[in-house]
């Protein structure tokens, strides 16, 4: 009897990569309701050997069990502002540009999916604020010091000793370059600090429990070519690719 056919996992072993996808809609832009990616992410996960997978930022919570059935990691992307009033804190402050309530939960939804599996998730800056809110992590809607990490501002940061960010990317201070005026205040009950900027600002956080849980407030894919977006982003698609076997042989 002639063996089952194998499964293209097991034929291929680039891990697949889910990466969320904002929503653009009234009344922060014009036109017909649409999402958005910029590509340097995707860019990023195929020089590291991934399949990058989108997630549209508008998926009902219902389909998530059988989209992350079939993905060995999740990338938390970057976007706009997060929306504080549906977890019971203030409006937003005039300086915010709120995403959708549904692109929010959703990806609230996705840490919390994410993390139960053990399903390595990257983070990066609205996607590392969203890996705090999913962690109860104390946020600030508007830092003082914006204006030092905004517009794609270069900056130093240093990775805290002991973490897994530092076992990564080393505890030498490195630039990168910077797109937000929100943060996480501090990393809260179940997450770890894993890097601090300059001037004090929390920049990475992590939960060392799992096999990869990190987010970062920069933006790594804008230097692409840099050693801690290359050491990044090459330790994130190996955790990917081993969960997958796991899976495989479980």
């Amino acid at each position: 009897m002639s063996s089952p056919p194998s499964s293209p996992k097991t034929l291929d072993e680039r891990p697949l990569i889910g990466l969320s996808v904002e929503v653009l809609d009234s009344p922060h832009y014009e036109g017909r309701r649409r999402y958005q990616l910029f590509v340097d992410y995707a860019d990023c996960l195929r020089r590291a050997g991934a399949i990058p997978v989108l997630i549209p930022g508008d998926t009902p919570s219902s389909d998530l069990d059988c989209i992350l059935d079939s993905l060995d990691g999740l990338l938390m992307t970057g976007g706009d502002d997060a929306d504080l009033r549906p977890l019971g804190g203030p409006a937003p402050e005039d300086s915010c540009r709120p995403i959708p309530i549904e692109q929010q939960e959703l990806n609230l939804h996705l840490v919390a999916h994410a993390k139960a599996r053990n399903l390595p998730v990257f983070g990066i800056c609205l996607g590392m604020q969203m890996i705090g809110l999913a962690n109860e992590s104390p946020y600030i809607q508007h830092i003082e010091s914006a204006e030092a990490h905004t517009k794609g501002i270069e900056h130093q940061v240093i990775a805290s000793e002991g973490s897994h960010l530092a076992e990564i990317v080393g505890t030498q201070a490195f630039a990168v370059a910077s797109f937000h005026h929100q943060a996480l205040k501090e990393p809260g009950p179940y997450l770890a600090p894993a890097a601090f900027s300059e001037d004090g600002l929390l920049e990475a956080v992590e939960d060392s429990a799992l096999a990869f849980h990190i987010g970062v407030q920069w933006h790594p894919e804008r230097l692409p070519d840099s050693d801690a977006t290359l050491a990044l982003f090459s330790r994130f698609v190996e955790a990917a690719r081993a969960y997958g076997r796991e899976e495989a042989n479980a």
